[in-house]
């Protein structure tokens, strides 16, 4: 008997232990799920607040007779002679420092626009070939996005959004996947690195005069420029600058494509922020100093300097490649130095410091010897002038290589 009570004593609190279990794991699963809801709705009511907010300073008024497009994370003004967004606006914000959500690469057609958009027969063919195989017919041109798609990797359904046809352009493949994808990640850096949301405008400049795909079932234009504008609204901080970048493999540092917001408005006939106060929009598009956006990814490295503002002769760090077998002045900021004791060599990196360095002084042994200073030392941080020939190193660097401490003054603006 007592061995019988026994067993079904540990019997029974088994049982109650799985019950107490399966009563745990039930409780879990609910809160899980609350989580999912409560996640997509945060998610909606964020992306709510980013259209009030682009509501607020007023969609872009243009000329021509648009189709205004409303998504979940951005609205477009659609050209439906071109079959494509000669706007397209949206919001950048700091979510995008969290997000993980990855692309999607859905690819389809707007059916809210109802002119029709673009669709993939605009930009290749998909043929099989006998053996079941896919063949494709590029035609040259990237299915370029206008709002990227890694701006909404914090939302599935507005990244989604971002692959419809009618947020695309003909883009030169170097362009698209080169500077253009540099300008889309230095965006992002200044919304990480500051904290704050901005306004962002993208869109191609068109007209009936530029060459179209042949292929393209829509023909579709084939932009020679794309802009991309980035504003700060807040009141204690107001700024503006937009970028205008042809469509080829652009050479030159993004800041060399920085222009006003006025007069990338002349150019279009775009009024891109109509609803925001008139002193506030004077000053935000009046001006387009590249300097006031944290864009360095560290606090030594400066953006060369205003090739406008220096003399006759003299040429800005990023101006120094075009001068590669010339003897010219290069004028920059001394960022980082290294001295080779082995070698006894010395290297000054003008602007942009090792391993992103776009100019370098190099002062080898024989040189070094005919200073009467160390170069290292004494120059750190000081903005120079240069004069030399311009040779590019083996790894495409332009520099000088200085054999007398006459060939370096310090720069007095």
């Amino acid at each position: 008997m007592r061995y019988f009570l026994l067993v079904t004593f540990f019997a029974s609190g088994v049982v109650f232990g799985q019950t107490e279990l399966e009563k745990r794991t039930s409780e879990l699963e609910v809160l899980k799920n609350r989580e999912k809801v409560l996640i997509a709705e945060i998610e909606d009511l964020k992306l709510q607040a980013t259209i009030q907010s682009m509501k607020s300073v007023g969609y872009p008024k243009d000329w021509k007779n648009l189709e205004i497009i409303e998504h979940a994370g951005m609205v477009l003004g659609f050209d439906c002679v071109y079959k494509m967004a000669s706007w397209v606006f949206h919001v950048l914000t700091p979510d995008v420092s969290s997000g993980n959500i990855s692309r999607t690469n859905d690819f389809r057609m707007d059916e809210s626009a109802s002119c029709g958009s673009a669709f993939e027969a605009d930009y290749f063919l998909k043929l099989q070939n006998a053996d079941g195989t896919t063949k494709y017919d590029g035609f040259g041109y990237d299915r370029g996005h206008l709002a990227p798609s890694a701006d909404f990797r914090w939302s599935a359904s507005a990244l989604s959004e971002s692959y419809y046809y009618s947020n695309m352009t003909p883009q030169h493949p170097d362009f698209n996947r080169g500077s253009w994808a540099s300008l889309e990640g230095l965006l992002r850096k200044i919304v990480e690195q500051e904290k704050k949301q901005f306004y962002i405008l993208t869109g191609p400049i068109l007209s009936e005069d530029l060459p179209f795909i042949e292929k393209s079932v829509n023909k579709l234009k084939i932009p020679e420029f794309h802009y991309k504008i980035i504003v700060d609204a807040s009141a204690e901080n107001p700024r503006g600058m937009a970028f205008l970048m042809p469509n080829k493999k652009c050479e030159d540092r993004l800041s060399a494509y920085v222009i006003s917001i006025d007069s990338l408005e002349k150019l279009t006939g775009i009024d891109f922020f109509p609803d925001l106060d008139d002193a506030l929009e004077a000053k935000i598009e009046q001006n387009s100093d590249y300097t006031a956006w944290q864009t360095q990814g560290n606090d030594i490295d400066v953006e060369p300097l205003s090739a406008l503002e220096l003399p006759k002769g003299h040429f800005n760090t990023q101006q120094s490649a075009s001068k590669v077998g010339s003897t010219v002045s290069i004028v920059g900021k001394v960022v980082s130095v290294k001295y080779l004791p082995k070698s006894e060599t010395t290297f000054l990196n003008l602007d942009q410091s090792f391993p992103n360095q776009i100019f370098t002084i190099s002062i080898f042994k024989d040189g070094r010897r005919n200073f009467s200073y160390l170069p290292e030392k004494e120059l750190d941080g000081k903005y120079v002038v240069v004069t030399g020939k311009v040779e590019m190193d083996k790894n495409g660097i332009p520099g000088i290589s200085v054999t007398r401490e006459e060939q370096i003054v310090e720069w007095e603006e």
